[in-house]
């Protein structure tokens, strides 16, 4: 889906939610997409994020009218979550995820996908469940047993992240992926002019851009990390800071 496209649908949803007094939603949407939505503020009013469970990376934008608050919301009715367990083997993520749309699934229709060892467990909406449940017999060769289960059921991931700390001469993004990923300035610059960059998702071209507190930032290969908090100036009138980086 086009930002735009995905823009006007949000547009779409929020204002009948708002004229029907109802809740309305998107499908699961990815981390690039859910910040498109949120960096326009007339559309933030009703809005709530919730992917099934807790830190979730895929998530549904839900559109709630002025009588229902989020902590008011309970979305179970709106995601099925299943578990797949497989007779022989060990299918991973994209195992999972290529069997699902080999039924003929569109991504934004499964959130997320946890696999370990011989059982998978992930979301998805619950309009295409009982096709899952018909349908999906087999991951590659082995056979699967699927059961639908409580998304309560599905287990919190484990995310291991690294903190880094080191001073900058300013929060300009060269300068802290530098930092963050052992790169020359020069260096970084050079990934940020090649496109190799996103900032909260989307992809940034100016070295010079500058950071801010919860800003999450990436450089394909290396991987992806958030600035978590700006401290003080050292002796050498530098600044402070601690990142995050995902392992």
């Amino acid at each position: 889906m086009s930002d735009l496209h995905l823009l006007r649908r949000a547009e779409d949803l929020q204002r009948r939610s708002s004229e029907q007094n109802i809740v309305t939603h998107t499908g699961f949407l990815s981390p690039t997409e859910q910040h498109a939505i949120q960096t326009l503020p007339h559309l933030r009013q009703g809005l709530f994020f919730h992917g099934g469970g807790a830190d979730c990376e895929r998530r549904i934008a839900f559109f709630l009218p002025d009588y229902l608050t989020p902590e008011d919301f309970d979305p179970a009715e709106y995601i099925t979550a299943f578990r797949i367990r497989c007779r022989f083997g060990a299918p991973g993520h994209r195992d999972v995820l290529g069997s699902l749309l080999g039924l003929g699934l569109e991504r934004w229709t499964l959130g997320d996908i946890h696999a370990a060892g011989e059982t998978a467990r992930f979301y998805c909406l619950p309009s295409i469940a009982a096709h899952i449940a018909r349908e999906l017999t087999h991951i590659g060769r082995n056979g699967v047993q699927v059961t639908e289960i409580p998304p309560g059921e599905m287990p919190v991931p484990e995310r291991q992240r690294e903190t880094i700390a080191f001073t900058v001469s300013s929060l300009r993004l060269d300068a802290v992926l530098a930092g963050t990923f052992n790169l020359s300035r020069t260096a970084a610059a050079a990934h940020i002019a090649a496109g190799l960059v996103q900032v909260n998702y989307t992809p940034c071209l100016k070295p010079a851009a500058e950071l801010t507190p919860g800003d999450v930032f990436s450089l394909r290969g290396s991987g992806k990390a958030m600035l978590a908090e700006v401290g003080g100036k050292s002796r050498k009138d530098r600044t402070r800071i601690r990142v995050e980086r995902y392992l």
